[in-house]
């Protein structure tokens, strides 16, 4: 595993070559997982909400998932409680916030195995709750886990608990520092910063994602307003 040493500029270079690459996609996401929010408040299934899981899935790589699984996982989220509370932003969030993550992203994961995908989707899990969550829940995955030396073939609940709870006390550690390593494109968040900095380390670093040359063409599409 990777030290607990690991200092606010570390991130900071890692947020930076992250952003300047994909900091327009990151924009565009953000957007997006804004506007979804507000149905899941509502207990609707969404055109917005299946977006935001395909958006997720297709930007960044999550293999093996098909076309009807975005439907299923908008209705596994709906399966769990959501208010405006879940939503905000501070460091509250990062007190005692580990089992929350874990259960979350557990629960989504046997909830999308319910509806009839028999795979256990951590990667697809974690990232969609990340993105509506930023403040709340790390990422699984692959290039993270590397970066933490864990196995890519191990339990997907045992490795996520650690990098949960890696992640966690980092963000604990340097949020009592100073909040620059966060970068400024939304989301700030913490668990954003770290998953660049983890991504990028790990192997985002040699042009693994494609660059969307028009992020914003789903908002258009949707007609939310780009902000």
């Amino acid at each position: 595993m990777l030290p607990n040493s690991v200092e606010s500029s570390d991130v900071i270079t890692g947020v930076d070559a992250f952003n300047s690459r994909y900091g327009e996609m990151e924009k565009a996401l953000s957007c997006l997982a804004n506007a979804s929010r507000q149905n899941l408040l509502r207990g609707e299934h969404s055109e917005i909400l299946e977006e935001l899981v395909w958006t997720i899935k297709s930007w960044w790589g999550v293999q093996g998932v098909k076309k009807e699984v975005k439907g299923i996982t908008v209705d596994g989220l709906l399966r769990s409680e959501w208010n405006r509370q879940l939503f905000s932003a501070g460091v509250e969030c990062l007190i005692d916030g580990e089992d929350f993550a874990i259960e979350r992203v557990n629960a989504l994961v046997q909830e999308i195995r319910n509806l009839g995908w028999l795979r256990r989707e951590w990667s697809l899990a974690s990232k969609v709750l990340h993105w509506l969550l930023p403040w709340r829940i790390p990422v699984y995955d692959s290039f993270v886990k590397r970066s933490l030396g864990l196995s890519l073939d191990g339990d997907p609940k045992q490795a996520y608990s650690r990098i949960v709870q890696w992640e966690f006390d980092v963000a604990r550690r340097l949020l009592a520092v100073d909040e620059r390593w966060l970068g400024e494109i939304e989301p700030r968040s913490p668990f954003r910063a770290i998953d660049k900095y983890l991504w990028w380390r790990g192997g985002g670093d040699n042009d693994t994602a494609a660059i969307v040359r028009d992020p914003w063409r789903v908002i258009r599409r949707l007609e939310l307003e780009a902000r």
